[in-house]
């Protein structure tokens, strides 16, 4: 399967950046439709299937909180499961991406964005969504067995985002635990689970 074949629907309620990134996606072969809000999202999801969707998570009536991002996050997990979600955060970037990650992103990248960035994000969603396509058509016991390793591939991709996301967040508090679940919204014992996950050290 070419990159032609795959959809991507671009969420993001500032109309400049999302003409940009639009623009470098269908230069790299993509088929991209574009919406401004949640509304518009799901309208656009209720009429098509995407295997990736580049979302902000901040959008209006509630700009300052993830409230809308989340909402079409959790639509997706109900009814486009296999949708690979890349997840775009602005302010607050940091509890942002936890959350958005927790509640089933597949990966977070900060803006402002660079379309290089956005290229190869995409590139390795799209690689992951064809990969739990082809299982979904193969059927008996050894769909079974694949898709649990592709779980766990996706679970992995996950980690790393979020492992990444810790580091960065432990560094720039001098490892300072109160200050990390703070920018995290995590309780303190949370982000000590998190060290003794990830073997994370001073």
């Amino acid at each position: 399967m070419s990159d032609i074949h795959h959809k991507i629907l671009l969420i993001d309620d500032d109309p400049a950046l999302r003409s940009m990134l639009g623009f470098s996606l269908e230069l790299a072969g993509y088929k991209v439709v574009e919406a401004g809000s949640r509304v518009e999202a799901i309208k656009a999801l209720s009429s098509a299937e995407y295997q990736v969707v580049v979302l902000d998570m901040g959008m209006p009536p509630h700009e300052f909180s993830p409230q809308e991002g989340l909402a079409v996050l959790d639509w997706l997990k109900s009814r486009q499961s296999l949708a690979k979600v890349l997840v775009l955060t602005g302010q607050d970037a940091q509890a942002t991406s936890y959350l958005a990650l927790k509640n089933g992103a597949f990966d977070f990248l900060e803006k402002p964005i660079s379309s290089e960035l956005l290229l190869s994000a995409v590139k390795r969603a799209c690689l992951f969504y064809e990969q739990a396509s082809k299982l979904k058509q193969d059927e008996g016991v050894q769909q079974l067995q694949v898709e649990v390793t592709l779980g766990d591939g996706v679970k992995a991709i996950r980690n790393q985002a979020e492992e990444k996301l810790i580091r960065q967040v432990l560094a720039d508090t001098q490892f300072n635990v109160h200050e990390a679940a703070r920018r995290l919204g995590l309780k303190r014992e949370n982000v000590y689970y998190l060290i003794k996950k990830y073997g994370l050290q001073r």
